[in-house]
């Protein structure tokens, strides 16, 4: 029931759909917005980037993030090698020789 509802009125919709002529309304409106609120909101965004990048330099954040990403290639990389297959690695090493050797043979010197 509802279904047919839904496409009785979807129909109806579409055969009384109206366009109306917009006669340059729109561009008229973007005119008369006051440019201070773009401008004050530019001086804001430059602001909050500059606030940022100052409190990361103060508490140190060079160093916080060296550290996150040492500690998630450390672990990472151990993980690798406790959970590694060589026989798989053995495979995609020579697959990734062969797509080399086979890619520096096409290139025109």
């Amino acid at each position: 029931m509802m279904e047919n509802d839904d496409k009785l009125i979807s129909r109806f919709m579409h055969a009384n759909k109206h366009e109306i002529a917009d006669n340059g309304f729109s561009r008229r409106v973007i005119r008369q917005l006051p440019e201070r609120a773009k401008w004050l909101s530019d001086v804001l965004s430059i602001c909050c980037a500059l606030l940022c990048c100052i409190l990361f330099y103060v508490f140190n954040g060079f160093d916080y993030l060296f550290r996150a990403i040492t500690e998630i290639i450390t672990s990472q990389s151990f993980n690798l090698i406790s959970n590694t297959n060589f026989q798989t690695l053995l495979i995609a090493t020579v697959v990734l020789v062969i797509i080399g050797v086979q890619r520096a043979c096409t290139v025109k010197w």
